[in-house]
């Protein structure tokens, strides 16, 4: 793959995630009628979501990113693809499948689009 394929792949990966975050997040109150610790677990995963998918759209640039902060991102990409992987085990519906694609795009598509420092 080019990297041009690599890098839609990411920002595909990445803006899908941000807006399933932002969904996530929206439903805390819908779901939860009272904050309880049930309903600040599913906010906060959602606000995790929404931070990593953001900063994983900061750094995707038109040639890839050599800052030597981005391994920094490519653990992160591969600890919460690690717990969408446990996520979906315990919650098989479909959106978090789509969570588990989203996350496993931004971890696959990361070492050629944020490569670090040459």
């Amino acid at each position: 793959m080019s990297y041009g394929q690599w890098r839609a792949l990411h920002l595909v990966a990445s803006s899908v995630l941000a807006l399933l975050a932002i969904v996530h997040v929206g439903l805390t109150w819908p779901l939860y009628r009272s904050w309880t610790s049930d309903a600040v677990w599913f906010a906060g995963t959602g606000l995790g979501l929404f931070v990593l998918a953001g900063i994983n759209l900061a750094y995707i640039g038109v040639e890839p990113c050599r800052q030597p902060t981005t391994k920094a991102i490519r653990i992160a990409n591969y600890v919460m693809a690690a717990f969408g992987v446990a996520a979906f085990i315990a919650v098989p519906e479909p959106q978090a499948g789509v969570v588990l694609a989203a996350l496993l795009g931004q971890a696959v598509a990361a070492p050629r689009t944020l490569p670090g420092a040459a």
